[in-house]
């Protein structure tokens, strides 16, 4: 049988790429550490290492033992946790993973939150765009994450948490007067500043594009909203965003002021959603910080700090 030691000794070896590097790490005996591994592969019936010049490199097999053996340890320390932490009161480290500019809208008061009611709880919050949340929660970097559209990834616990409208960000005086709402055919040759096309927003705008069969101007490919709206608010580019990219505008000049146009036929929209792993039931910590995300969405949403429709 594999035990926990000899997957925190494979998981070296695979972190430095050599057998003598991981020994030194873990301070033991390479003859030893290669033993190990060997009881390794005899036991799962499969090659885990190559060997070549300058150390080794995984096998499929290997790789796919990498992708497992971090959340099998995970567990057995959350196990162990469990085990010894008062009956009602969560404790432990949670991994929450925020896409896009909603991070800057929700980091204070989820804080605000955990301090006041999770006071044994630390909560690892961190931001990054759609697709590298994604990849984030594939990997297993972290215990939860709040994203758009991620009803497609396999093996996730989706939970739906509101639906958010998209708007044409431009520079006011480019609008040339116009206020209301703004049909997708409308949008037209306006110069476009967009996320690249492993984006869910840029397949979003795309498929809607080609179901309508309007052709759109992207000129621009930036990953990432805030130096999107430097184009916008520069005069370069318009940009379509969630509506809630508009709490980062703030007061400009005149020459310089940013408007947000609702955009309809058809209305552009996506939900939001909190999601964890279906193999890796969530521990009490997990689950505690997934319902402070709910609570403080919810009360975001009903003060009007955060725009959005609760699914």
């Amino acid at each position: 049988m594999v035990t926990p030691r000899q997957l925190r000794y494979f998981l070296e070896i695979a972190k430095t790429g050599s057998l003598s590097a991981a020994a030194a790490s873990l301070h033991i005996a390479q003859p030893a550490l290669s033993q190990h591994l060997a009881s390794m592969e005899e036991e799962l019936g499969a090659p885990l290492l190559e060997r070549h010049a300058r150390g080794v490199r995984l096998t499929p097999e290997g790789k796919r033992l990498v992708d497992r053996a971090g959340s099998i340890l995970d567990q057995l320390t959350e196990l162990k946790r469990g085990i010894h932490e008062p009956l009602g009161r969560p404790t432990g480290s949670v991994r929450l993973c925020v896409a896009g500019a909603l991070a800057s809208v929700l980091a204070a008061p989820l804080y605000r939150y955990v301090d006041e009611h999770l006071p044994e709880v630390r909560l690892l919050l961190s931001t990054a765009m759609s697709t590298e949340v994604r990849t984030a929660v594939e990997t297993r970097q972290v215990d939860l994450a709040l994203m758009p559209n991620a009803f497609e990834l396999p093996n996730l616990t989706v939970r739906p948490l509101y639906e958010e409208d998209l708007l044409l960000f431009g520079l006011t005086r480019l609008f040339e007067g116009q206020s209301g709402p703004i049909r997708f055919a409308e949008i037209g040759t306006r110069p476009l500043v967009a996320p690249d096309r492993d984006h869910d927003l840029r397949r979003l705008i795309e498929r809607t594009a080609l179901a309508g069969a309007c052709p759109l101007n992207v000129r621009y490919e930036l990953n990432n909203p805030e130096l999107s709206l430097a184009l916008v608010r520069d005069g370069l580019a318009f940009a379509i965003m969630p509506r809630n990219v508009g709490v980062n505008i703030g007061t400009q000049s005149s020459s310089r002021s940013v408007r947000a146009l609702e955009i309809v036929e058809p209305r552009l929209t996506r939900v939001q959603s909190v999601v964890s792993f279906s193999d890796h039931p969530l521990n009490s910590a997990g689950s505690a910080i997934l319902e402070s995300v709910r609570t403080v969405v919810r009360e975001l949403i009903r003060v009007g700090t955060l725009k959005g429709t609760l699914c």
